[in-house]
């Protein structure tokens, strides 16, 4: 048999393996988690789940300011345990948080991806709980399910977050979810945006309808 017979064999064995890959890469796509975006901070550089990062608002002057912990007013809880938002970006900074993946992927926080919120500061052992944020009942008088701490990690009864790009494309919107126990792959339109309400004077973080909250995450 020529050298030439060989090849062409060849060829002909090799062709119903060439098909059948390009038939399945092309019909059975594999979802990578790369194919996701990752979140990234104000520097450009993604969201380190072992880090800490101030939030805060994308607007400027009075309409900026850092996500803080601070006192809920009329609360028995033992610590303060209320999500709020500075009236300016001129003055204090916020509080850190760190954000908590559900399933304990390598680095990076994806786009989308299930959280838990928790603030990252000093505490005692009565207070370790107040520092995890989840949604609290609904308010009647300010007509909104408030944010506050108390919550759990990475349990059943955990409040779970997103976060997804603004609708402009100017930072990123907090978005309170179902969570991977109740629902694994619920979409983000069965999940409420996080905005914000006016309580005794101070910017409380809430589930609201018609605004959400523009953010960014500034690396401590």
């Amino acid at each position: 048999m020529t050298k030439c017979s060989n090849l062409l064999l060849l060829s002909l064995c090799l062709l119903p393996f060439v098909a059948f890959s390009s038939t399945f890469t092309s019909q059975n796509p594999i979802d990578l988690p790369t194919a996701s975006k990752l979140v990234l901070d104000v520097t450009g550089k993604a969201l380190d789940p072992r880090a800490s990062y101030r939030i805060g608002s994308i607007g400027r002057g009075a309409a900026g300011g850092d996500v803080y912990l601070g006192p809920s007013p009329n609360s028995s809880a033992p610590c303060p345990n209320g999500v709020y938002r500075y009236n300016s970006d001129v003055g204090p900074t916020g509080t850190p948080v760190r954000f908590v993946k559900y399933d304990h992927t390598g680095p990076g926080i994806f786009e989308k991806q299930d959280l838990n919120i928790q603030f990252d500061i000093p505490t005692t052992r009565l207070c370790v709980t107040y520092t995890i944020w989840k949604v609290g009942d609904y308010d009647v008088s300010l007509g909104a399910r408030l944010l506050e701490t108390g919550g759990t990690l990475r349990q059943q009864d955990s409040s779970w977050f997103k976060i997804v790009k603004t609708s402009g494309g100017l930072g990123y919107n907090l978005l309170y979810c179902p969570g991977p126990f109740a629902c694994p792959s619920c979409p983000v339109d069965q999940c409420q945006a996080v905005g914000e309400v006016i309580q005794n004077g101070k910017r409380r973080l809430a589930l609201t309808k018609d605004r959400s909250l523009g953010v960014n995450f500034r690396k401590v």
